[in-house]
């Protein structure tokens, strides 16, 4: 057992040729440096890591001093506030994050993907005390279900940005952990060829159930995603202005979108009012009044009509896309805007919701065009 140390070993203490300590008891110690100067220190453990305390010099700092300033350090210590675990912090900022979110199905993807790959490795841990070396070793752990791992490192990331923001670390490793993965491999939706869009037209004219019919329709006539379609309200649609305007909350880059209606999409909306006036919803189920159809609806009916592992809701997109950029003149800038692709500036993705409406009106009757030509062929 170590011996405390008395006032004759501290005054008797000489330099040496390099520094050393005197050890006398709770941490504490007395640091002597090769100018031959006493320094106070204690060595203490704070969430697995080792600190020292410097609490001044011998003489003007006492033995009998030194102890009582180390004996406050650990009364503060033992009452300073732990800070929360991984988890806890995880758990404030879900219903933040979900909150933000329209589908269901995300929303507890976020809460699964957490409780599953990462709080068995660091949810225990002091959000303070979490080293990129072990947020390397949770991302690696899932590398082999590529795009899962890069899910779970941006919501590792997004937990430690909101642990940051409230105050609870100064900063954090957690910064572009998807580095240290192999980058996801993109599969393209699938699609048809513009070739076999007559057959696909015509395949969707026999469905007999009329309101997936006509959605089938009306989402290949608008090309927007599927959740923008499902969720489409009656007042949405402006048609004296011809224009469907989709809010921000269900754009996937929270930015109203502007759709110009053709008078074909006119005609497929007037039928649809025959079956959903008396709703809000456009898009009804015909099974359940007063909801959307279901997120697999259209594409259970497409395939139906043949089309598994050849064409989603999706492709829509990918289709007008590739008949747009490579059969007209129309600008890309035009193509993108309406197709409602990412806008890097923020600002000028809110100024650009209505950007070239003249030219994407244009652009949108010739698509709804190239689409009836394809039943005359």
């Amino acid at each position: 057992m170590t011996m405390a140390l008395t006032n004759k070993e501290i005054v008797a203490a000489k330099a040496k040729e390099k520094p050393y300590k005197l050890t006398d008891g709770n941490g504490l110690y007395l640091y002597v440096a090769t100018s031959g100067s006493k320094t106070w220190r204690a060595n203490f453990i704070v969430g697995g890591k080792q600190k020292t305390a410097t609490f001044g010099q011998y003489p003007e700092i006492s033995l009998a001093a030194a102890r009582q300033l180390n004996a406050d350090r650990k009364v503060s210590q033992a009452q300073a506030p732990k800070c929360p675990t991984f988890r806890e912090v995880a758990e404030e900022w879900l219903p933040i994050k979900q909150a933000q979110l329209d589908n269901e199905k995300h929303k507890l993807q976020y809460e699964s993907t957490l409780r599953e790959y990462v709080y068995p490795f660091i949810g225990h841990l002091p959000i303070n005390d979490i080293k990129r070396t072990k947020l390397v070793e949770v991302v690696k752990n899932i590398s082999h279900i590529s795009e899962t791992a890069h899910r779970v490192a941006g919501r590792i990331r997004m937990v430690f940005d909101y642990a940051q923001d409230c105050g609870l670390i100064d900063m954090h490793a957690a910064a572009d952990l998807t580095r240290v993965l192999a980058p996801v491999k993109s599969t393209p939706m699938l699609c048809i060829k513009p070739e076999e869009a007559p057959a696909l037209f015509a395949a969707i004219e026999t469905y007999n159930e009329p309101i997936t019919r006509l959605a089938l329709k009306l989402v290949a006539h608008t090309f927007v995603r599927t959740t923008e379609l499902r969720g489409m309200q009656w007042d949405e649609v402006n048609f004296k202005d011809r224009v469907w305007v989709i809010p921000e909350g269900r754009m996937k880059k929270r930015i109203p979108h502007v759709v110009p209606l053709t008078d074909q999409s006119i005609a497929i909306l007037r039928e649809l009012q025959e079956y959903t006036s008396a709703s809000g919803i456009v898009v009804e189920s015909p099974q359940k009044p007063g909801t959307t159809v279901s997120e697999n609806t259209m594409l259970f009916a497409l395939y139906r009509l043949g089309y598994r592992g050849k064409m989603t809701v999706h492709g829509f997109r990918a289709l007008a896309s590739t008949v747009l950029n490579h059969e007209t003149q129309f600008d890309a800038d035009v193509i993108e805007r309406q197709l409602s692709h990412q806008e890097k500036d923020d600002v000028r993705a809110s100024y650009n919701r209505a950007q070239y409406l003249p030219q994407r009106r244009e652009l949108m009757k010739w698509w709804s065009n190239w689409i009836e030509s394809q039943y005359k062929l």
